[in-house]
């Protein structure tokens, strides 16, 4: 396992007009690949794209692609970068520039935040954009709109000191009544947050959750202010609340209790996206049990004093943790109702897309994206949809025209590389030959 938070990447000074020449290219959008195609980057973006032998050769780099495969690079649509992936009683610091390295290192090359504190955030978007950091686009929100002493307010208690608990419900923004959401989105916006995120979920299982009338008058509100809305979500309630409250994306799937027929077509009527974040489910489920092993990309990109407390035996140890206890075995003792909403979902074509919900135990930056995509798989969707909605879909989530996530001209380059077809073989995913984030190549050193 790694041991230390060594640098993972070295990224071209400049952007160097390059041609890739004769590649098969998946845009984002469409269900196949485009075959014999030359993409000219220029600038920072596709600068033209066409059949082979179309765009004017001149002494620029080029790329000899022939088999290859691109693709526009992957966006991650659940991320923490306050968090440092480690279980709270170890009081491990985040190191968010190592975290941004591995999410570029492993082809995310935009990223959005769900809860961390905005101002810290646009500061840090800003240096991704100006070239000061390198790491992916980040796009965020600020910490989740609750209520008092609801998710992720007991959460977080548990992260803070004793004698400093009482501070939670003091930091986290809370709804008491209709009237108040004006005001709360309206102090969003002026951190200058992207969208909005709301928590409606009951952890641990006793605790208070927002009522739809409040979720509505946020919702309402967030939309006249022209803010999309993430809603943090856990069961059945939970998912109808939000739609009821006309939420545009629910952040996590519904895994506390079974859904109907009936409720599986009005989430799909709805039209309301889904992070489903299958890999954080499962693996907090094995943490619980005592069996999680770290997989090949999570040894090499996670340091091993993250890994260790959950790696196996050690995992058992949140059984003397309050509230995580709780929240680790309602995931395991829900686990069918969690995999078989997800079949019922997916078989309706709700819009399912790609977040892992790092940095937490068992979610970790750039490695567990992988496993997301696989476990996606293993669980029925076809691959060519995981693929649309770990690129265009998730750029559409609040953005209605993206300069990303797509393969066309103008777009940002942005830009993976594959040695083989991704729709045939998605594992090609974590081995790219190349990679690109606003046109300069990104190496990998590990």
């Amino acid at each position: 396992m790694t041991s230390d938070f060594a640098s993972l990447i070295e990224m071209e000074d400049e952007c160097s007009p390059t041609l890739i020449e004769d590649v098969s290219v998946f845009d984002g959008k469409q269900n196949d690949l485009i075959e014999h195609q030359d993409v000219l980057i220029q600038s920072g973006r596709i600068a033209d794209i066409g059949p082979s032998g179309t765009i004017p050769v001149s002494s620029m780099k080029k790329i000899e692609a022939h088999g290859m495969v691109l693709m526009p690079g992957l966006i991650d649509s659940h991320v923490h970068l306050s968090g440092s992936g480690a279980i709270p009683w170890r009081n491990i610091k985040p190191r968010i520039n190592y975290n941004l390295e591995a999410y570029l290192y492993s082809g995310i090359t935009t990223i959005y935040d769900l809860g961390g504190i905005a101002g810290k955030l646009k500061k840090i978007s800003n240096q991704l954009e100006s070239g000061k950091l390198c790491g992916p686009s980040l796009y965020h929100t600020h910490i989740p709109v609750t209520i008092k002493d609801s998710h992720p307010i007991p959460l977080s208690k548990i992260m803070l000191p004793k004698a400093l608990g009482f501070l939670a419900n003091l930091v986290f923004p809370t709804i008491k009544k209709e009237s108040d959401a004006r005001k709360i989105v309206s102090s969003f916006k002026r951190k200058g947050v992207n969208y909005m995120k709301l928590a409606c979920d009951k952890i641990p299982p006793n605790s208070p959750e927002m009522p739809t009338k409040l979720l509505k008058a946020l919702v309402q509100e967030s939309h006249n202010q022209n803010l999309k809305v993430f809603v943090h979500i856990g069961s059945v309630d939970n998912a109808m609340s939000a739609i009821e409250a006309g939420a545009d994306i629910l952040a996590h799937g519904i895994w506390r209790d079974p859904l109907n027929s009936e409720q599986a077509k009005l989430v799909a009527q709805s039209g309301v996206k889904i992070i489903y974040t299958l890999a954080g489910f499962v693996n907090v489920d094995k943490i619980n049990k005592g069996n999680f092993k770290p997989s090949e990309k999570d040894r090499l990109l996670v340091p091993c004093c993250v890994l260790e407390p959950v790696t196996e035996d050690n995992g058992k140890d949140v059984h003397e943790q309050a509230v995580m206890n709780d929240f680790f075995q309602n995931v395991s003792d829900h686990r069918t109702h969690w995999e078989r909403n997800f079949e019922l979902l997916n078989n309706l074509n709700v819009p399912i897309l790609v977040g892992t919900d790092s940095n937490l135990p068992g979610t970790y930056a750039g490695s567990t994206y992988y496993q997301e995509l696989y476990e996606l798989e293993r669980f029925g969707m076809e691959t060519y949809k995981i693929l649309q909605g770990a690129t265009y879909g998730n750029a559409t989530l609040f953005i209605d025209d993206p300069d990303f996530g797509h393969i066309s001209k103008g777009a940002k380059a942005d830009l993976l590389i594959l040695k083989d077809d991704p729709i045939k073989n998605l594992r090609t995913i974590e081995e790219p030959a190349y990679i690109f984030k606003n046109g300069k190549q990104v190496r990998r050193i590990r």
